[in-house]
């Protein structure tokens, strides 16, 4: 990374202030599975050398979205230009669209106030907050093939790997451990069943099992159902359910269908955990797949010792008998999971490619990763025939 060539803030080092002078404007959309490591490694390029990122995120609820999208803006140097990042996460397939046709999508105002401290939460106005831009660059946690334009000519490619995890939500019955292709694809066509099918205990037959998740542009969708052979492109059907209070301490109505016959979903793996992590109606629980980082703040569940403490109710499941921990990831036993892919506009300036260049090249670093994802360089195994490929040693 060119990380050594710096312009001192000055006056920005003060406070709440607002630049668009001289700043060249990067927008990212895509991926919400990236969303942290994303924000992690452009805060760590901007405050290499004592520089100064300025930042502020909003939850908004887009057009077309059934729950909040974060939206968030960076401000700062990196190798001596100036800098505003805006990312809107809105799906992975979407964002390759966006980024494709050149659509024009939600960001916040590049005017925006911003502070070096300010990464909370805050409650902003839609249309008043935000403008309109067409994307740069989307996040994708599968490869174009997969998405509505798959024959888009569009630069990058694999910036790291996204493990998935299949999660129990509260009440889940004790038997129910283990998630199969097979009972995937079962209750993902039908939208629920009997727990039974799941734990094999007859009187687990009086809890109903509903599957709930992600909206048809998700990339972590389309994941899981090339996985499991169910097929990127085929109609599921997903429940969802009113929600009062908060994770870990709140409850969710009785199920209800999504629209268009239950093949729409959640917008983003939040929407997914809240229904997860809240106490269901009688006879009713929850069941889906998320994220690894969601996956492990809903549950508790350590990768090292595969103990689950804590977390917020929801229970951490196995895939095919097999466990989620890194280890099993990079050498070929836990095979839910999917590469993580930065793709980026044709034409984009010098700027806006030097910037992807830092960035991909960040994104191999562990401790901006977090737990949302592996590095590439750890795999000893590679898929063959793109997502939901078999799994091969490398040679």
């Amino acid at each position: 990374m060119k990380l050594n060539k710096y312009i001192a803030f000055g006056a920005l080092l003060a406070g709440l202030v607002s630049f668009t002078q001289g700043q060249v404007v990067v927008n990212i959309t895509g991926a919400t599975a990236f969303r942290d490591a994303a924000h992690n490694t452009i805060v760590a390029l901007m405050q290499e050398n004592a520089g100064t990122c300025l930042r502020e995120r909003a939850d908004i609820t887009l057009p077309g979205g059934s729950s909040a999208s974060n939206l968030r803006i960076y401000k700062g140097t990196i190798d001596g230009v100036l800098y505003t990042i805006r990312c809107t996460f809105s799906g992975s397939t979407q964002g390759i669209l966006d980024v494709a046709d050149q659509n024009a999508i939600h960001f916040l105002k590049t005017d925006t106030t911003t502070a070096a401290d300010n990464n909370t939460d805050s409650t902003l106005v839609l249309n008043t907050n935000t403008e309109t831009a067409a994307p740069d660059m989307a996040f994708s946690d599968v490869d174009k093939l997969l998405s509505a334009r798959p024959t888009a000519t569009l630069g990058g490619g694999p910036v790291g790997v996204v493990p998935f995890m299949f999660v129990g939500g509260v009440n889940i019955p004790a038997g129910v451990t283990n998630m199969t292709d097979q009972i995937h694809n079962t209750l993902w066509s039908l939208g629920s069943a009997p727990a039974s099918l799941l734990s094999g205990v007859a009187a687990d037959a009086t809890t109903t099992v509903y599957a709930t998740g992600r909206s048809n542009g998700s990339g972590t969708r389309a994941s899981i159902l090339s996985e499991t052979r169910y097929g990127s492109f085929n109609n599921i059907v997903q429940f969802d359910g009113s929600r009062a209070g908060t994770d870990g301490n709140g409850t969710v109505g009785s199920a209800t269908i999504f629209a268009s016959s239950g093949n729409s979903g959640h917008t983003s793996n939040s929407g997914v955990k809240s229904m997860l992590t809240r106490t269901p109606a009688a006879n009713q629980v929850f069941v889906s797949y998320l994220t690894i980082s969601d996956a492990l703040t809903a549950t508790g569940y350590d990768a090292t010792t595969g103990v689950s403490t804590g977390g917020q109710g929801a229970k951490a499941l196995t895939y095919n008998g097999v466990r989620y921990s890194p280890d099993n990831v990079n050498r070929g036993a836990y095979t839910l999971w999917g590469a993580q892919q930065l793709y980026i506009k044709n034409g984009a300036s010098q700027d806006v490619n030097d910037f992807y260049i830092d960035l991909k090249a960040g994104l191999q670093n562990a401790t901006y990763l977090g737990t949302a994802g592996l590095p590439t360089s750890g795999l000893a195994v590679e898929r063959t025939g793109g997502d939901g490929g078999t799994i091969l040693p490398l040679e």
